[in-house]
């Protein structure tokens, strides 16, 4: 099954899915390339480091193909000398001769050494061309594919803004919230029986509002918080959605059973894949931004109808 049809599915299945033309905007604004912006940053770093690496490699082929060419000039005049003085060595006996075809076979041996670098040097001068070429193409594609994602990513930011908006009755009014570790010992047999007993989605001091997002049926909750702060799973259940879905950026939906749901959304990092089994406070990522400051977006859902979270997180 791909990834389109995969999202599809799941999108139907919780009801994720506006009638709105904003969620059809949103929708259109949806990147085709599904990297996390992440990795293609990842991929244009090395890939400039490569570059950086073969430039500097090339910087001192040249030089060193330059000086051994200028050597075996040299070692070439040396053995030339010696041959057209072979005459005059036959005149001044055996001990003469003898150095002179020590010294000519010194000369020659050097010579044979240095044209054997000076051919691995040109062989390497040649494939780091190549090379040069194709990190160079390599990477004018990443930094455009890159530059494409920024946009995206700034649009989608853009109409996760408008969609978040909330209707013209506004959304509810701010209330601090201090998110606790799961009590222990604590045994919840189902989710349906966890109605105000469920683990807020993040620890530490947030501010929570009711929030409603354009298409859906019932409201979810805001929750305010640094940056990066984790987000946890509110009670155990299987991962059955972790990517990037419109206006709600990037999500993780988690199965609790009997069709209970919940939609931890507009996550800056996602931590889990699809099939992960979690337990009660397990990592599923970390709080997001996007143009109004730092925030995540939690809903409950039953099937495809969306439950209000407050009763369900006991605010």
């Amino acid at each position: 099954m791909n990834a389109r049809h995969t999202l599809t599915l799941a999108c139907c299945l919780l009801g994720l899915m506006s009638t709105s033309a904003l969620d059809a905007q949103v929708m259109g604004a949806a990147p085709t390339d599904t990297r996390d912006l992440t990795a293609v940053t990842a991929e244009v770093s090395q890939l400039t480091a490569d570059a950086q690496r073969l430039e500097a490699e090339a910087s001192t082929l040249g030089p060193r193909r330059d000086e051994l060419r200028a050597r075996a000039r040299q070692q070439t005049r040396w053995l030339y000398h010696l041959t057209q003085g072979a005459a005059l060595v036959l005149q001044g006996g055996p001990e003469m001769l003898l150095d002179h075809a020590a010294r000519s076979e010194r000369v020659r041996r050097l010579l044979h050494r240095t044209l054997r670098e000076l051919d691995t040097v040109e062989r390497r001068a040649g494939s780091l061309d190549g090379e040069r070429t194709r990190v160079a193409h390599l990477l004018d594609a990443a930094q455009a594919n890159k530059r494409a994602l920024e946009a995206t990513q700034r649009a989608a930011h853009a109409l996760t803004a408008q969609a978040w908006a909330g209707p013209s009755t506004g959304p509810g009014p701010a209330v601090t919230v201090y998110g606790g570790a799961p009590a222990a010992g604590m045994v919840v047999e189902s989710f349906s029986a966890s109605a105000g007993h469920l683990l807020f989605p993040v620890a530490g001091r947030a501010e929570a509002r009711r929030m409603w997002r354009e298409g859906a049926d019932g409201p979810g909750v805001e929750v305010r918080c640094p940056g990066g702060t984790p987000v946890r799973a509110v009670y155990p259940g299987r991962v059955a959605f972790a990517d990037r879905y419109g206006a709600y950026g990037q999500i993780v939906i988690v199965d609790h059973g009997e069709h209970y749901y919940t939609v931890s959304a507009n996550l800056g990092t996602v931590r889990v894949r699809v099939g992960d089994e979690l337990a009660q406070g397990a990592t599923l990522g970390t709080v997001g931004e996007d143009a109004s400051g730092s925030l995540m977006f939690f809903e409950v859902r039953h099937g495809s109808e969306t439950l209000d979270p407050a009763p369900w997180l006991g605010l």
